[in-house]
This record gives C-alpha cells, sequence and structure tokens, in this order.
C-alpha cells in the first residue's frame, strides 16, 4: 500500500511538474503572439499616418492650381474635396486600437477601421470621378491655357490618373491584408485562452 501511495505521489508530482512547463509553454507563445501583434499593428498606424501626411501635403500644393490658371471656383472644390478626405480618412484611422488596448477591443476597433477603409472607394471614386470631370473641364474651357497645350495637359492628367490609381489600389490592399493579418494574430490569441 505505501508503495503504492509512493506511485501515485511520485506521478502527481510529475504531473504537476508537466503541468507546470506547459503554462510556462503558453505564456511564451502568448508574449510572442503579441508582440506579433504589436508589430502589425504599428505598422497599420505607421501606414495611417504616412496617408494622412499625403493628404496634407497634397492640400498644399493644390494652392499651386492658381498660379497654373486654374480658376478659384474649382481650386475652392478641389480644397473642399480633399479636406473632406483628409477628415473622413482621420475618422477611419482613429478606429484603429492603441496599443496598450485589451486583445477583444482590439480587435473589435481594427475590424471597424478595416470595413471603414474597405468602404472608402464607394466614397472616394465618385468624388474623384467628378473631380476629373471638373479638371477636364477647366483644361478645355479656360482662356489661359494655350489650345496646344491642353491635349498634354489632358494625356498627362490621364498618366497621373493611371498611376496615382495604381499606387492607391497597392497601399489600399496593403492595408487591408495588414488589417487581416493583426485581426487572424488576434483569433489566435484569445482562442487558445
Amino acid at each position: 500500500m505505501e508503495n503504492t501511495d509512493n506511485i501515485l505521489n511520485e506521478m502527481q508530482q510529475q504531473l504537476r511538474q508537466m503541468k507546470e512547463k506547459l503554462e510556462g509553454e503558453n505564456i511564451i507563445n502568448d508574449k510572442l503572439l503579441r508582440n506579433a501583434y504589436r508589430k502589425t499593428l504599428g505598422s497599420l498606424q505607421r501606414k495611417a499616418l504616412r496617408q494622412t501626411i499625403i493628404e496634407v501635403i497634397a492640400m498644399l500644393l493644390c494652392l499651386n492650381l492658381l498660379r497654373m490658371g486654374f480658376s478659384i471656383p474649382f481650386v475652392i472644390a478641389t480644397e473642399i474635396m480633399l479636406a473632406f478626405c483628409l477628415i473622413a480618412t482621420i475618422v477611419i484611422n482613429n478606429r484603429l486600437p492603441k496599443m496598450d488596448t485589451d486583445l477583444v477591443t482590439a480587435a473589435k476597433g481594427i475590424v471597424r477601421f478595416r470595413k471603414g477603409y474597405a468602404n472608402w472607394l464607394w466614397v472616394g471614386i465618385p468624388l474623384l470621378t467628378v473631380w476629373m470631370g471638373g479638371m477636364c473641364y477647366e483644361i478645355m474651357k479656360n482662356q489661359t491655357f494655350p489650345s496646344e497645350a491642353r491635349v498634354p495637359m489632358l494625356i498627362g492628367l490621364g498618366v497621373g490618373l493611371v498611376i496615382g490609381g495604381a499606387l492607391g489600389l497597392m497601399m489600399r490592399h496593403n492595408i487591408l491584408s495588414k488589417s487581416d493579418e493583426t485581426i487572424a494574430q488576434i483569433k489566435d490569441l484569445t482562442s487558445d485562452n
């Protein structure tokens, strides 16, 4: 009987040791996953800040349109459109959680950020279409532009649209995939707990 008690005690002690080792592993994995989450969240926040800075620069550069001969109403409308886009970007980017946020709240914030960012095209494309129409009208009807410069200006506008659109779509894809990656990491973290 005493031998059986010793064996049972020894087995319980081994079980406790194994439990302690497993708990240690879980803590290490949890720390690694949290660090990965913080890294991807930090990347999202940097991309959001970069986009905001680009929009501020675009607003400042837009003022040069006046010196190029574009009408005051067109420049004002462009500035209003860019200000609207900047405000929308700031609102969407503010949905990103802070680094020290708990994971459930962080996941909700990133899902809201992703949804707002993904849905922005429904607003951005119509705004861009209206603006492009206004730009084409300005180029064709504005008397300050020589007639031989109008076609090259329209070609430049088209090239700018293609390059800007491609860069914008790449940036959008990167941000959405980084959001998906962060959400997946959070789901991994929360499903283990």
